[in-house]
């Protein structure tokens, strides 16, 4: 003996669910996609020195991967240093960039940086994602964190902690 009663039931179920509808690419986002000349500057401070530094990046090449604002890339810093960038615009433009350099640390391993630094232990860095904006052809990227640096004091090796500031901006 069949069920009558169920047939209509699930004919009223797929109605009522064929009627919504899902955009599987997401709200629409600023468009990322380009070249771009960059500037890095880097504040380090501590009780010992406060100094500032600018690298040059020769070009950040990004690119939308059409999955929900999230973008890839590569930088390059001269012909000497290169690596992956990787992260998510919203439709804001509100960019955080989770990937700038080799991994697992952002910025820990991008050699110019590292050769600014050499008394610093840029694989200690504490620092969260990157974030900045996207607005219009000009992209910028900031984030604050510490790291330890050795200081020869009175003839003794002491470890410092040391804030960094680092400030990316580009344009397309």
């Amino acid at each position: 003996m069949k069920r009558r009663w169920v047939e209509p039931a699930a004919a009223a179920l797929l109605a009522a669910f064929g009627c919504v509808s899902f955009d599987p690419a997401g709200p629409a986002v600023p468009d990322i996609t380009g070249t771009y000349a960059a500037t890095i500057a880097l504040t380090l401070s501590n009780e010992f020195e406060i100094r500032t530094d600018t690298v040059a990046a020769t070009s950040l090449t990004l690119q939308d991967t059409g999955d929900r604002g999230r973008f890839t890339g590569t930088y390059t810093i001269a012909a000497t240093d290169s690596g992956p960038m990787e992260g998510t615009i919203a439709t804001d433009g509100t960019l955080r960039l989770s990937l700038f350099g080799p991994p697992p640390k952002p910025i820990a391993y991008i050699r110019p940086i590292r050769e600014l630094y050499p008394r610093c232990d840029l694989a200690l860095i504490g620092i969260p994602l990157l974030r900045g904006a996207l607005e219009g052809d000009t992209l910028h990227f900031s984030v604050q964190g510490a790291i330890p640096c050795l200081y020869q004091v009175d003839g003794v090796t002491s470890t410092v902690h040391t804030h960094l500031d680092f400030a990316l901006a580009g344009v397309r």
